[in-house]
């Protein structure tokens, strides 16, 4: 039986960038092949290339070194960018797919409230704003910014009724419970609620008059918002939410909460290296330490670990290293009896180890995987229904890749239990390409299973 694969949530294609290069410019790959034929004639040296060239670009093959830089030229690109980084990753230098520039202060972060969110009451227009990428370079300054900006104090932007305190509590118990419902549920059961709180918290920022810690707490109350949208958005459409997370990031910064900007920038890393964004995940990561080293070591622990998936994702060996350190913060934390903020409860052992083990699920190290798996899913929380579905189909991924297929359908079994009461793509997909390796498979339970799964999941 071949090995299984290990899919992360719904890859994007190798040249994605590309399409999303054209699609910003409302380019159809015929019109982008037409205007690099007409550069290569003008550089004296004539391409041949038409849609199919173009498609196979976006999906499969990379193009020549003179083909790149004849792309860099038509889109803006400085031709650096495509010594410096392999393709498709300059193409993040793109300047048709960056945000506009917005400063570090109270009246940025609210306008870029204003342009994640539609009109109050509205859902977040994630199709539109999916076009935006932050990376590379402009990735690196934004994060930089963040660090270095001097927070700025919340109060009015605009005249109004004034808030009371009980409605701002009102807001974060909200916001509390969309956590829980994103543990138990998924991200489909809270993609939709997110965007709407977050339109109604907007709507409050820039219609109501408050204090000084009132407005602290709406926006880090909008920044939660707007990382549980993103990360909702991941777990359903394996997509990353770059301007949503860069939200959550400036009304952390409003909010003068480095402790939430750090956690923002922590599932930005998740969406990051789940969509190919390998360097752009451990820049985020490495950013987000330094912003809380030594100040919480639960966070703290909590950002090491996801810069170690990081780093494994790239092959880096040091990503073992990042887990010894995150368990030793750990444990300080606890002998401390720091808990850490409210929306850190969620991070745990279970945590780390199913970060652990996931790595060795990356580097092909399958036994100390299904091992470390098979420990991890033990201790999570009854609560904890996505995550548990999520780290028994890896375990499953371990097992079958060792040719242990009676264990691999019977942990399967138990992921495929779970996930039929959640909403998360990012479990179904691992699900179904365990379904597919076993659908050939000799033994009777297995066919099974696969038949069970296609059923379940297709619903």
């Amino acid at each position: 039986m071949p090995p299984p694969r290990h899919p992360t949530a719904l890859p994007q294609p190798r040249g994605y960038l590309l399409t999303r290069a054209r699609t910003a410019r409302g380019w159809t790959q015929t019109e982008l092949a037409r205007r690099l034929c007409a550069l290569s004639l003008t550089r004296g040296r004539p391409l041949r290339t038409g849609r199919d060239g173009v498609s196979h670009w976006e999906n499969q093959r990379a193009p020549d070194l003179f083909t790149q830089l004849l792309i860099a030229e038509l889109l803006g690109i400085p031709p650096g960018a495509v010594d410096e980084r392999p393709w498709p990753q300059w193409l993040s230098e793109d300047p048709a797919q960056r945000p506009a520039p917005r400063p570090w202060t109270l009246p940025g972060a609210a306008q870029s409230l204003t342009e994640l969110a539609a009109v109050p009451g509205s859902a977040v227009d994630t199709t539109r704003r999916d076009l935006v990428l932050i990376a590379g370079s402009t990735l690196t300054a934004s994060l930089l910014a963040w660090i270095t900006a001097d927070p700025v104090a919340a109060g009015q932007l605009t005249t109004g009724r004034r808030i009371g305190d009980a409605a701002v509590t009102r807001i974060e118990d909200r916001v509390r419970t969309l956590r829980r419902t994103d543990d138990t549920d998924g991200g489909g059961a809270v993609l939709a609620e997110a965007a709407a709180a977050l339109s109604l918290v907007r709507g409050l920022i820039r219609t109501r008059t408050y204090s000084t810690t009132q407005g602290a707490r709406l926006y880090a109350a909008a920044s939660d918002l707007a990382r549980q949208h993103a990360a909702a958005a991941f777990d359903i459409h394996g997509t990353c939410a770059d301007t949503a997370f860069d939200t959550a990031l400036r009304t952390a910064h409003a909010a003068g909460d480095q402790a939430l900007g750090a956690n923002a920038l922590a599932f930005w890393t998740v969406s990051a290296y789940n969509t190919g964004r390998l360097q752009d995940a451990e820049t985020m990561a490495t950013t987000a330490l330094a912003a809380v080293r030594g100040t919480h070591p639960r966070i703290e622990a909590l950002v090491i670990t996801r810069r170690g998936r990081a780093r494994a994702h790239l092959g880096d060996a040091r990503c073992q290293h990042d887990f010894d350190r995150a368990e030793t913060l750990l444990d300080q934390a606890d002998e401390r009896g720091e808990p850490g903020p409210d929306w850190s409860y969620w991070f745990d052992r279970a945590e780390i180890l199913s970060a652990r083990a996931s790595s060795h699920r990356d580097l092909g190290e399958h036994q100390q995987a299904e091992h470390l798996f098979r420990h991890a899913t033990g201790l999570f929380p009854s609560g904890a229904v996505r995550d548990r579905a999520l780290y028994l189909s890896r375990q499953a991924e371990a097992q079958l890749a060792q040719g242990h297929i009676d264990h691999a359908t019977a942990t399967a079994n138990t992921a495929l239990d779970l996930t039929e009461t959640i909403s998360s793509h990012r479990t179904t997909n691992p699900l179904l390409a365990i379904a597919d390796d076993l659908a050939l498979s000799p033994f009777a339970a297995a066919r099974d299973f696969s038949e069970r799964a296609h059923t379940v999941l297709a619903a």
